[in-house]
């Protein structure tokens, strides 16, 4: 399921992240339409309307997979000549795979709150490790779907202030609540961490801990974006990104804006991603 706009030759695949919906790119939309772009904004697998993964399956590959199928689907269904992929949290993890599956299903890739290479930096980052607590409490069943839905999900409110300082959004927290008020939407949700760490550690066991140097290159120009105040992923973890590209890649850190910039602050990321998707 998925929100669409625009009539434009090029096509704009905006992938949400956690905790949030398809929603999520509505300040961006006018922007992205004004430009040129028919807008297509999913709901995430398991999220919402959309159904929960058939096969269980909630890895960065398959949210990877998706991402290409749905730029297929969708360009020939709007008749668009290219696509691009804007993602954010969740929706970055998935353009990265994307772009190392089928570095030609999207002619530019923006990700938002999540660098490439995630795992590799958080490990030697003690204060990241602290910031990702939440993680780790994911992985406990039972724990983690009664800390989720407890009081109406209201941990969704405290991260989100966490996670943006000083931002209130209650018009769209409360349409990300009504997302995970659906059935099955918030143990697809915790599927996402679990199928995240589980590998990632088995991995380790297997070849050490990875580093930058050791993971493939995204061959797509980039724009990696940052907010300065996030306080769910430090901004430092970005300073690397554009070397885990082969194309030209800006990382751009946004003032006054924490992991939601693009809600925080649409106007400034709006213009920055627009001028990006004209070069």
């Amino acid at each position: 399921t998925y929100h669409r706009a625009g009539d434009g030759d090029r096509l704009a695949l905006c992938l949400h992240g956690f905790p949030d919906n398809a929603h999520s790119f509505d300040p961006l939309t006018d922007h992205l339409t004004d430009a040129g772009f028919t807008v297509a904004a999913p709901y995430m697998r398991g999220y919402g309307p959309t159904d929960s993964a058939p096969d269980g399956d909630y890895s960065s590959g398959a949210l990877g997979a998706d991402a290409i199928a749905l730029a297929e689907e969708l360009r020939e269904r709007e008749d668009c000549d290219d696509a691009v992929l804007i993602g954010h949290d969740w929706g970055a993890v998935a353009g990265y795979a994307a772009a190392l599956q089928e570095s030609e299903a999207f002619s530019q890739l923006v990700t938002m709150a999540v660098p490439p290479g995630f795992t590799a930096q958080a490990l030697s980052a003690p204060r990241q490790l602290f910031r990702s607590w939440y993680i780790w409490l994911f992985q406990f069943p039972g724990i983690a779907e009664r800390t989720l839905t407890a009081r109406d999900f209201a941990l969704i409110e405290v991260l989100w202030a966490l996670w943006s300082p000083g931002w209130e959004d209650d018009d769209h927290i409360e349409s990300v609540k009504e997302t995970f008020r659906t059935e099955g939407t918030p143990d697809a949700a915790l599927q996402y961490y679990r199928q995240f760490v589980n590998p990632a550690m088995r991995d380790i066991g297997r070849n050490g801990r990875p580093t930058l140097d050791s993971l493939p290159s995204i061959d797509v120009p980039g724009l990696v974006i940052a907010g300065e105040r996030d306080g769910c992923i430090g901004a430092g973890l970005f300073d690397r990104a554009d070397e885990l590209f082969s194309r030209d890649c800006r990382v751009l850190k946004i003032r006054e804006a924490g992991h939601f910039m693009h809600r925080e602050r649409p106007a400034v990321v709006a213009e920055e991603i627009t001028e990006f998707l004209r070069e």
